[in-house]
């Protein structure tokens, strides 16, 4: 990570959804090289516990409140950071959640709770602290998304909806935020080993017996080879590549390539397979 502290020697980063899985993960690998870094998540608790990790691996943690759908907190946090650190270097939209179901089932309100927290939370924090940036003329953004957003893959219409919405944003952004010295990445990984289901179980959604889709990524967390830590890093070596795309799964960027390639044989097959319960839609 030589380059990015080169590039940002006050090594200033805010992280939300920073107490659990990725942004956690991403939190402690910045920490042990002395970066300081704003933990920010709904419950006080996890947030002390967090920070008091952060401060002891060699970072210097500071704890905010903020929950991605609510602006007053948005606000909040952009005032402490301006006082305390006198803004930041980067900006982590890591916060989300996970849902899975055919969109016959989804209500109303399993949409409008994704797309505020997963959609509008990226949006708002962007829109937050870019006019900072931007008066800096130095900074960098990583939003993370998922393969979803790039594949759209059956039975997560609500997921991929919001997903791909925060891929929209970012590519929009490298483009308008370039003149002014501002980094833009998107990191889209499949399942890895990270608290996303068990967070999901916590709010009431068990999004591991929806469907076939939905056991695949149960699986992919559970028992694959990636872990919060590895795809943590992987973002960060793409951020100091510059790469506006980071797929960390080697699977997942060929099934994104073969979908540029041929949509319509891509999605023709996808459909085949589901509706005749073979490959990963398999009982």
């Amino acid at each position: 990570m030589k380059k990015l502290e080169e590039r940002f020697p006050g090594k200033r980063i805010l992280i939300t959804g920073a107490t659990t899985g990725l942004g956690e993960a991403l939190a402690y690998v910045l920490a042990a090289r002395g970066w300081r870094i704003a933990i920010s998540a709904r419950e006080q608790d996890e947030v002390e516990r967090t920070v008091a990790a952060v401060n002891q691996l060699g970072g210097k943690g500071l704890g905010l409140i903020l929950d991605v759908v609510n602006m007053l907190h948005w606000a909040a946090a952009r005032d402490t950071l301006n006082r305390e650190w006198g803004g930041i270097d980067i900006l982590v939209n890591n916060a989300g959640i996970a849902d899975a179901n055919p969109m016959i089932r989804m209500t109303e309100a399993d949409w409008d709770r994704m797309l505020a927290i997963n959609l509008r939370g990226v949006i708002d924090g962007c829109r937050t602290f870019v006019p900072d940036l931007i008066r800096q003329n130095a900074g960098y953004i990583l939003n993370v998304a998922s393969a979803a957003g790039l594949l759209a893959l059956p039975e997560m219409s609500n997921y991929n909806v919001s997903k791909a919405g925060v891929i929209a944003l970012s590519e929009t952004l490298r483009a308008e935020l370039c003149g002014a010295n501002i980094g833009v990445t998107v990191l889209c990984p499949s399942g890895f080993r990270s608290s996303l289901i068990d967070n999901a179980a916590k709010e009431g959604r068990d999004v591991s017996q929806a469907g076939p889709v939905a056991r695949l990524v149960k699986k992919d967390v559970e028992q694959g080879p990636y872990t919060s830590q590895s795809v943590a890093v992987h973002a960060l070596k793409d951020m100091e590549k510059g790469r506006l795309y980071s797929l960390p799964m080697p699977l997942y960027r060929l099934a994104w390539f073969l979908k540029r390639l041929a949509p319509n044989t891509f999605y023709s097959t996808i459909g085949w397979a589901y509706r005749n319960k073979l490959g990963p839609f398999a009982n």
